[in-house]
């Protein structure tokens, strides 16, 4: 009997408990969501990057106050694509929580527009949750870096 549940155990140890499967998914997941922004933005398709965010997110832009809703990331992204611009994010630290139900992913971002004489880097902060099987952003705060 000892060496029954000696087997039982080790076997418990060395399969993965559920919540690191949907922690492991979670990340997976937030990946791709990044290269769904990366992927709109290449293309020029403001709608689907408006799509990422959850209807109530807070924007919280530089020197302005925070405001909630997609007034004003559809403005910058219809802004940024009617300028044929580019917008590239890379993930530089992605936290998820052990019951995968929320996230932290902090980033690089790389944006130009030429027609508006706009190069610039910055860095990006997105607080995700779960909506409707899918991740969204509801919060994104973001920095333009001053050239020097």
């Amino acid at each position: 009997m000892r060496y029954f549940i000696v087997m039982v155990m080790l076997g418990l140890l060395t399969v993965p408990s559920i919540a690191d499967e949907k922690h492991d998914r979670a990340i997976k997941d937030l990946t791709g969501l990044n290269d769904r922004f990366n992927a709109a933005a290449a293309v020029g398709n403001a709608d689907a990057l408006v799509d990422l965010y959850s209807e109530d997110t807070i924007w919280i832009a530089p020197a302005t106050p925070p405001v909630q809703g997609l007034e004003e990331p559809r403005k910058l992204f219809e802004f940024v694509t009617s300028n044929n611009g580019s917008v590239t994010h890379t993930i530089d630290h992605l936290f998820v929580s052990e019951d995968a139900t929320l996230a932290v992913m902090i980033g690089s971002v790389d944006a130009r527009i030429e027609s508006a004489g706009m190069e610039a880097e910055g860095t990006y902060l997105f607080v995700l949750e779960p909506e409707a099987g899918d991740w969204k952003i509801v919060t994104d705060m973001w920095q333009q870096h001053k050239e020097d």
